[in-house]
């Protein structure tokens, strides 16, 4: 997916920018930026795309995305008592103390850390909560103090044994910007109607390609095909209804988009290696397995 380059605002001669982002929600937005970036989710639900990878994400959703990594995260509605969605976002330079600093011994473990995120990672378990305590609390904190307790984030996360990768590591993103209107358009236009039937000749004809043409472009730019695309986010789809909801499958199989439950049932075993009453069944509360 060509994404656009985002020009970061000058952090007012700090050695690191940190945001808290409150909104009504996160919107799709396609972009890249030369610094590594540590973000937690305090108060949203939705998709998180990063590269040729789409997944779910959810209150205490930690991730760190190395940098010209091509990414995005769009929420769900806001319902009930949330009202708003909140993230933490920190940004650096590889170089932000120096052109040599992560070289120390002292610093071997954030340096492979860094090293690994050029594909994304995403920390869950004990380390997770622990780095997650001290990003809030950032913005309570300033001069050396502040520095060094992003300095104290940064040890906690690597060395956590709980810290998976994102995209796929064969994955090399396509960053020029020539045609990021385009991409953003199809995707923009797919992420609002996937629970519709969608012609491909029609997404196609939004950017003025043909379909062979559309299909290469699609599939070299974001990482998988226009069909695979779909298929992904329609089954996250499905996934948080089974969770969430006492739906009936075949309800559950219309609203995600797909047109008949033998092939809702195939696509979701071959996703999930169970089936939708399993998957339902696994997340029931008192499930142990």
């Amino acid at each position: 997916m060509r994404a656009a380059i985002q020009k970061l605002p000058a952090p007012q001669k700090s050695s690191f920018i940190y945001q808290v982002k409150s909104s009504s929600g996160f919107r799709f937005n396609w972009h890249f930026h030369p610094e590594f970036e540590l973000t937690l989710i305090e108060r949203s639900q939705g998709k998180r795309f990063v590269a040729d990878n789409i997944s779910d994400y959810q209150d205490g959703d930690l991730v760190l995305l190395g940098p010209k990594l091509p990414h995005t995260w769009q929420s769900f509605p806001a319902e009930g008592q949330r009202k708003r969605h909140k993230a933490y976002v920190i940004q650096f330079r590889e170089d932000f103390l120096g052109d040599t600093f992560f070289d120390s011994v002292e610093f071997q473990q954030v340096q492979g850390m860094l090293g690994r995120s050029a594909h994304g990672l995403c920390f869950s378990g004990r380390s997770r909560d622990e780095a997650a305590k001290r990003i809030t609390r950032l913005g309570d904190i300033s001069g050396i103090q502040r520095l060094a307790s992003l300095l104290e984030i940064l040890g906690i996360l690597a060395r956590s044994r709980k810290a998976t990768v994102i995209s796929t590591p064969g994955f090399v993103p396509s960053l020029h910007q020539a045609n990021h209107q385009r991409i953003d358009r199809v995707c923009s236009y797919i992420n609002d109607n996937y629970q519709r039937e969608i012609s491909q000749p029609y997404v196609a004809s939004l950017i003025q390609m043909s379909p062979s043409t559309f299909s290469s472009f699609f599939k070299k730019t974001v990482g998988l095909t226009f069909v695979e695309y779909i298929s992904s986010l329609r089954l996250s789809h499905a996934c948080r209804l089974l969770i969430e909801t006492e739906q009936s499958i075949l309800n559950i199989c219309h609203q995600s988009g797909f047109n008949n439950l033998s092939n809702f049932n195939r696509q979701f075993l071959k996703s999930k290696d169970m089936s939708p009453r399993e998957y339902r069944r696994s997340h029931m509360p008192g499930n142990s397995n």
